[in-house]
């Protein structure tokens, strides 16, 4: 039948191409997450007890198990200016020297695209949903919280480090040091969304929407810069040879 023959072939075609069905389902995944995220939050966005049922929750809890060693660390991890988001600044800087120097040009430009193609839809969703920030706690790590006057949702630190993380870890991936750039990005991006958290700069949701956007942005510019754009273009056209000269039986 012709059912059964496109079936078989499309299952053919999918075996071929597994990686690219699977970064295609992580990219429709995470963008379809991040906007049932931001339209649960849409209506509720200017009241601040509003939100996921986890949110308050989690806050409560890292309110309650403060201590100082714990809050020099969020400080630290939180602080653009501070040393931590230096050093980030020089290896990234000395990254994209190195990208332009070996003359990496695709490369350089997919880490310009994903970092600022980031905080190009985090500003957008900012000043859409205008979102007030986290306002429960008369003070957090033992002093009067500074008052926060830009939108809390999503988080920009948190989406500002993951996507330079996931485009290190895209990057150095033919290298040996790939799992090291990995490891290293990750734990550097986990430790400021938990700063975000221990700060109470952000709702919870706040962070998991940041980190939804992200793999999404940073995946999408990936498939569109990469092989697998030409493999998608293949995919498609073999699809519709097939439909089309498949016998009717």
């Amino acid at each position: 039948m012709r059912i059964s023959a496109l079936a078989t072939n499309a299952l053919r075609g999918a075996s071929r191409h597994r990686l690219l069905l699977l970064l295609l389902g992580v990219v429709a995944g995470a963008w379809g997450l991040f906007a049932e995220v931001a339209h649960e939050l849409r209506e509720d966005r200017l009241q601040p007890d509003h939100g996921f049922p986890f949110d308050r929750p989690i806050l409560n809890y890292l309110h309650q198990h403060e201590g100082h060693g714990r809050c020099a660390l969020a400080d630290n991890l939180s602080a653009l200016a501070g040393p931590v988001w230096l050093g980030v600044y020089a290896l990234v800087a000395l990254g994209l020297g190195w990208l332009a120097y070996r003359r990496r040009f695709r490369a350089l430009a997919f880490v310009v695209g994903a970092v600022g193609g980031t905080m190009g839809i985090n500003l957008l969703a900012k000043y859409h949903f205008e979102r007030l920030r986290p306002d429960f706690y008369h003070q957090v790590c033992f002093e009067t919280p500074t008052l926060l006057t830009d939108p809390s949702f999503p988080s920009g630190h948190t989406m500002a480090s993951l996507a330079l993380a996931s485009a290190l870890g895209i990057v150095c991936w033919p290298t040996c040091g790939r799992w090291l750039a990995w490891g290293v990005g990750l734990l550097f991006a986990l430790g400021v969304a938990w700063s975000r958290l221990y700060l109470a700069a952000h709702y919870p949701s706040d962070v998991l929407a940041g980190w939804l956007a992200t793999i999404a942005w940073v995946w999408t510019l990936y498939l569109v810069m990469s092989r697998y754009l030409g493999e998608l273009r293949q995919l498609g056209h073999t699809l519709r040879e097939e439909v089309s000269e498949a016998p009717m039986k």
